[in-house]
């Protein structure tokens, strides 16, 4: 088979590909393809070889070959030269040189070079010698255009060369599957791979890049990565790469140390002039194809006369050539101008004379290059310039008078810096300028997304999809509209950049209108989500203030909120777009309501008031992913506000361990974590780190402040010697950090690690708050009761205030009454005069119902927020006028901090880390969350016992409150039972749901009526755990006193009382003990890593079970002949009669299983997570007499149907992902219902969440959820 020339070959296809360089011998061919190293680890479903596939994104071999092709063929007199240097022999042979970097102009011919040096190192290369790994990076091409993707192929080839080496990756592989390699943290996963890989092989390894420039994503990382290995001592790896001449390239890789060697090609002008001419020599047999030698001779000799020593000039001659007959060819040849630049003249010159048609084509084909963010693929560019696409041989010809500007490429069209300088800064070619250009192409692209557009794009069967394992069908649907997807936003920017147009408002309005979720999923699909916020962010900031477009504006605003609750599902699995983003849309709003004609036929929310009817102000909840360590604080942001960091602080081992973890603001994801490190924190302006105190203790002080590289993904190398900070901040233009620390105020010139000014600050408490005035010449400090204005260059105090309480001070944007100090407090927001101290204006804020526990400033001052209880008020600084306030959507906020825009807002409260839209409102709007508790959701519970929604009684609870509610008619109000003190432990129904009992950490037992919720009983014991006989007559409970009781509901009294239950700890925590009444009458306790069976006629207890944890919950079949037993991790089952476990099963990631019943034949549990299979043909019983044994542990429970994965968040089928429940919707309690006993799944799904909702999901159709095939 053959790979086309411009396509990119697929795993599958590389098993019939065979490159001419073949090595023989035992091993793996180094250049061998997917299939062949997948049968080298033992077929297609072997695990290693799985690992493989999910590794490969590009074979490189292939890529040299389509290189080679495209450009007619390697040529040895084109790189032999370089094989010759001193440079090249010492990098290739001596044992101390370690890196070369060969730098060179446009159309030096680096890459064809590197192609050769390829060839050579291979030939030396033997199966036990040497290894080889090489890479081409394509700017435009994703599967070629980033640091991840190069060290993806690196590590492809040297598993291919040395196959045990994959057991290094597949640690990791096993553990999250194919997205170890994808998605934001792709990089250090690979990084982290390819540094263990290193000193495990074997031979001296040569690694080749090409194209570094070409690496856009992560190059600063890539180039750190390439620099630390080279410079490790004793290491066996050397590095060649190439690259255009760039400063931050050099400073990277260092030229110049001892071992980096570097060659530039303009050093080189002989040798590059005998290759250009060999270059040269072969265009010409190749134009006069057969002609008398006398062409021949002419074209050589024009060429070589002209050519300058580049490839690039001949190469833009000979694509004029190519474009007339061999007659023409002489005069064209000796018209020619002798520079690139007086090539371009003459082209454009060209088009000008050309037809009407043809002209337009032409100019619209260079435009589209020229302003295009990115290298367009064929069908991209032939589609956003208009070229007709019935008729290849017209477009081709087109192409071809316009590759004269050198636009064609391997498989993307673009143009090099010096031609995108003329083509854009051309009048002649375009008349119009370019916004005209930029109207054109986003009025094109809006034509072809209303054109392709349509609902499930690749056909995919399920909803929980996931991105990566997408394949695009052949043809691609969105071959063409791929770019417009991602940029048609940048293009309507920039096209109303001068005098804000908004002509084209109407057909983005009805664009957004018909084709917005088709729009977002295409987005998924083509990697695109997050350029296209970025660029949402922008237009929203456009039409700020735009009264003629006030529909679009509306749609505009509300689309980019649908981002920011939903773009992390969608970007992961792009059907989600159709699924939860649909399902948990506010009723409310206009894209609200333009999505629900797409609402899922096999999902639905029951009744209207348990949806939000608008958009949340809440965006994000950010997950530490870390057992043990929870948020304290504080919180930074990066200066672009993409990013955010924490400190985070927990006990392990009875050690306090502090930390600091960063997430990708956009997507929620966690990207790094840096140990060891907290208190003060900060990222500087105009950088890509952030500083920290490290080396931190469990007061949260440190000896020193590192500053960790966002772009390389490592601690930098400074350095600062400053222990105890209390406070400190950045200098606007980021060249200085004041820091407080102790009795002294520090200015340190950061970069350098030089401390440029010490002064005492003269206060006697530490500096709480530091704050630089826009104009970096004066620093404030807050000390509890004092504020003190300082000048930044000298340390003279300008200015003392005294008897004010301040936490945090600012310094306000500058006015025609110039610069003023902001203090803040719990109590007030005073504005003072920056010279005389005067106090200029206060606002009172007093709290409704507590002190405020934290309140934050905006960098610029002009935002001022507080937390009182459980809201969130936010002010207007200079007019002191409450813009919004937030209502119950957490408690106990201890810590608040702004973006540096003012436009998000962090908090850590009860609910951990969040992130809000503080500019939700301007108007003193008051948001009011949705919520059906105070607190979180911890119990829900359903009566009967059978799990059915036949079954019409359901409690909920929560800490303090517990409510009714019936099933029957979905989202109905709930009746609330009012208990005196709170502290709720659990509570159980009754068989029939006419009875509650409730435990409480604060009270004594109760027994409620849920019909009208009037407290019918009180039980005079604390207790641990509570179950009702069948008939619902007694209830079974387990005290705080280790004791199992009895009690009789119709003589409402104890009517058994059981031998206290031994206690090897000395007594019992709340909560850890378990209690259940079996159809029989006997009743089961765990306690004490013991499971214990009583009978109520006997005080002692009948039948130990030995256990090697306490059981959570216990529940008895129908025939009391079995037991389940559920722990944190697991559940087991009994078999009574011989007192042996016969299975474990895992269920790891479900947290704590509540156990509902066991159905007719005994081979599925029905859980409060989702029903499990107990009779699973992969599974086989171990009966265990001690029930310690693990017996099935390494195989997680199979779950049927319909399910929930509170860990994750996610709605499941036969325990596979579909439905994403936003952080407004994650639950920490639920309850899953079948439809009749004996059904196949559930139907039903209760969430009681953590926003303290209760939400009911449906599910009517009773079959797995296949995502509609519907075209939009």
């Amino acid at each position: 088979m053959s790979v086309k020339d411009g396509e990119e070959p697929t795993a599958s296809d590389t098993t019939a590909i065979a490159t001419s360089n073949v090595l023989t011998g035992s091993g793996v061919q180094i250049n061998a393809p997917i299939g062949t190293i997948s049968q080298y680890f033992g077929g297609a479903e072997n695990k290693e070889a799985l690992c493989l596939r999910d590794l490969y994104i590009t074979n490189p071999w292939l890529d040299k070959q389509r290189i080679e092709d495209a450009k007619g063929g390697l040529l040895q007199d084109s790189y032999r030269w370089i094989l010759e240097q001193d440079a090249f022999r010492q990098w290739r042979d001596g044992a101390d040189a370690r890196l070369l970097w060969i730098k060179g102009g446009p159309g030096t011919g680096k890459t064809m070079l590197l192609c050769g040096v390829v060839n050579e190192l291979q030939r030396t290369i033997t199966p036990q010698g040497n290894r080889l790994a090489f890479f081409f990076c394509e700017a435009g091409n994703k599967n070629a255009d980033s640091a991840a993707a190069v060290l993806r192929g690196l590590i492809y080839l040297l598993i291919s060369q040395q196959p045990e080496l994959i057991g290094h990756v597949l640690v990791r592989h096993e553990k999250v599957g194919s997205k170890l390699f994808e998605g934001p943290g792709a990089w250090y996963s690979l990084r982290d791979i390819f540094l263990d890989l290193l000193p495990k092989v074997e031979r001296v390894t040569y690694f080749v890049v090409d194209a570094l420039d070409g690496c856009g994503e992560d190059l600063e990382r890539l180039l750190s990565l390439i620099a630390k290995t080279a410079a490790e001592p004793d290491t066996r790896v050397k590095w060649l790469v190439t690259s255009s001449r760039r400063a931050d390239i050099a400073r990277r890789l260092e030229v110049g140390k001892v071992g980096r060697r570097g060659v530039d090609l303009d050093d080189y002008a002989e040798e590059l002039t005998l290759a250009v001419g060999a270059y040269v020599d072969q265009c010409a047999a190749e134009l006069a194809d057969g002609a008398d030698d006398d062409l021949q001779q002419q074209i050589r000799e024009g060429l070589r006369e002209r050519a300058g020593g580049t490839f690039q000039y001949v190469t833009l001659a000979v694509a004029r050539l190519k474009a007339v007959s061999t007659k023409e060819m002489p005069g064209i040849l000796r018209e020619a101008a002798p520079d690139t630049e007086g090539l371009y003249r003459q082209a454009s010159d060209r088009i000008q004379h050309l037809d009407g048609e043809t002209r337009y084509l032409c100019r619209s084909v260079l435009a589209t290059i020229a302003i295009a963010h990115r290298p367009l693929r064929r069908e991209e560019l032939y589609a956003l310039s208009g070229l007709p696409s019935n008729d290849a041989a017209a477009a081709d010809d087109i192409i071809r008078k316009c590759n004269s500007f050198g636009i064609s490429g391997l498989t993307t069209f673009s143009v090099d810096p010096q031609a995108r300088e003329f083509l854009c800064g051309n009048r002649v070619l375009f008349p119009d300028g370019l916004e005209s250009e930029h109207r054109r192409v986003f009025l094109r692209s809006l034509s072809l997304m209303e054109a392709t557009l349509r609902r499930n794009m690749y056909g995919l069967d399920s909803p929980g999809t996931l991105a990566v394992d997408v394949k695009a069908p052949e043809p691609d649907p969105l071959a063409t509209a791929a770019y417009a997807c991602e940029y048609f936003i940048e293009h309507l920017i920039s096209s109303c950049y001068h005098g804000r147009d908004t002509r084209d408002a109407g057909a983005l309005a009805a664009f957004l209108e018909s084709k917005y979720l088709y729009w977002v999923e295409s987005l998924s699909l083509v990697r695109g989500i997050r350029t296209a916020v970025s660029s949402w962010t922008k237009l929203v900031g456009y039409l700020q203030g735009e009264k003629g477009a006030k529909r679009l504006v509306e749609l505009v605003a509300d689309a980019q909120r649908f981002f920011e609750c939903n773009g992390q599902a969608i970007m992961e699995r792009p059907l989600q777009a159709y699924a939860s983003a649909v399902v948990f849309a506010p009723s409310g709003g206009t894209i609200g309501a333009l999505v629900q004609s797409e609402t899922p036929d096999w999902v639905a929310v029951a009744g209207d008031e348990m949806r939000e009817e608008h958009w949340s102000p809440w965006s994000q909840t950010l997950e530490p992913g870390t057992d043990g360590l929870v948020i304290v604080g504080p919180v930074s942001f990066s200066p672009d506000g993409d990013w955010v960091a924490a400190a985070l602080q927990g006990d392990r081992q009875g050690e306090t361990k502090r930390e600091v973890q960063v997430w990708d603001a956009v997507t929620g994801n966690r990207v790094w974590r840096l140990q060891n490190a907290g208190g003060w924190m900060a990222f500087p302006p105009k950088s890509s780190l952030l500083g920290t105190a490290a080396g931190v203790g469990a007061g949260g002080q440190g000896g020193v402040v590192r500053f960790w590289d966002l772009a390389k993904g490592a601690w930098h190398d400074r350095v600062i010697d400053l222990p105890d900070i209390s406070a400190a901040a950045f200098s606007p233009d980021g060249v200085w950090l004041a820091a407080a620390a102790g009795d002294y105020m520090n200015i340190w010139d950061w970069e350098r690690g030089d401390r440029a000014l010490q002064f005492r600050h003269g206060s006697a408490s530490a500096a709480g708050s530091v704050a630089y005035s826009a104009d970096g010449t004066r620093l404030a400090s807050a000390h509890e009761m004092e504020v003190r204005i300082w000048n930044a260059e000298s340390g003279r105090q300008l200015c003392y205030i005294s008897g004010v309480k301040a936490t945090l001070v600012a310094f306000s944007p500058e006015s025609s009454a110039g610069i003023k100090l902001i203090s803040a407090s719990n109590e007030s927001l005073i504005t003072w005069s920056t010279g005389a101290g005067e106090r200029l204006g206060m606002l009172d804020v007093p709290s409704e119902h507590d002190p405020y526990s934290a309140v934050a400033l905006s960098i610029d001052g002009r935002y001022f927020t507080a937390s009182p209880g459980g809201t969130i008020k936010t002010w207007d600084t200079v007019t002191r006028r409450r813009l919004q306030t937030l209502e119950g959507y957490d408690r106990h906020v201890r810590s608040l901090v702004f973006s540096p825009d003012g436009r998000q807002l962090a908090t850590i409260g009860a609910w951990g880390l969040r992130l809000y839209r503080a500019a939700a409102s301007t108007d003193g709007g008051v948001f009011q969350a949705t919520r059906d508790h105070p607190g979180k959701i911890s119990i829900i519970r359903v009566s009967g016992g059978g799990g059915t929604t036949t079954t019409t009684t359901m409690v909920s609870a929560s800490a303090s409150t517990m409510k009714i509610w019936d099933l029957a008619v979905g989202g109905c109000r709930p009746r609330e039972i009012e208990t005196a003190r709170g502290g709720i432990l659990d509570v159980v129904l009754s068989p029939d749901g006419g009875r509650l009992v409730s435990l409480s950490s604060c009270e004594d037992v109760g027994v409620w009526d849920t019909e009208t919720g009037g407290r019918l009983q009180t039980i005079p014991d604390y207790g641990l755990a509570a179950s009702f006989s069948c008939d619902g007559a007694q209830v079974a409970i387990l005290t705080t006193s280790s004791t199992l009781r009895v009690w009789d509901l119709t003589k409402k009294r104890y009517v058994r009382v059981f031998d206290p239950l031994p206690q090897e700890g000395g007594g019992s925590e709340p909560g850890a003990g378990s209690v259940a009444f079996a159809p029989d009458g006997c009743i089961a306790t765990s306690l004490d890593r013991a499971i214990r069976l009583w009978k109520l006629t006997r005080r002692a207890c009948t039948q130990t079970l030995g256990d090697d944890a306490t059981a959570k919950a216990l529940l008895f079949s129908s025939d009391a002949g079995r037991l389940a037993a559920s722990y944190d991790d697991r559940i087991k089952i009994w078999d009574l009669k011989d007192g042996c476990c016969l299975q474990a099963l895992d269920t790891r990631g479900s947290r704590r299983v509540d156990l509902v019943a066991f159905d007719a034949s005994q081979s599925r549990l029905l859980t409060d997570v989702g029903l499990f299979l107990l009779n699973d043909t992969d599974m086989t019983p171990a009966r265990d007499k001690t029930g310690t044994g693990t017996g099935n542990m390494g195989r997680e429970v199979r779950r049927q149907g319909y399910g929930v994965d509170i860990d994750s968040g996610w709605v499941t089928w036969e325990s596979k992902k579909m439905l994403w429940l936003p952080p407004a919707f994650r639950p920490d309690s639920t309850a899953v219902l079948l439809p009749e006993p004996g059904a196949s799944t559930p139907s039903t799904i209760v969430l009681g969440c953590r926003s303290g909702r209760v939400v009911v999901l449906r599910f009517p159709t009773h079959k797995p959820p296949v995502e509609s095939r519907r075209r939009g």
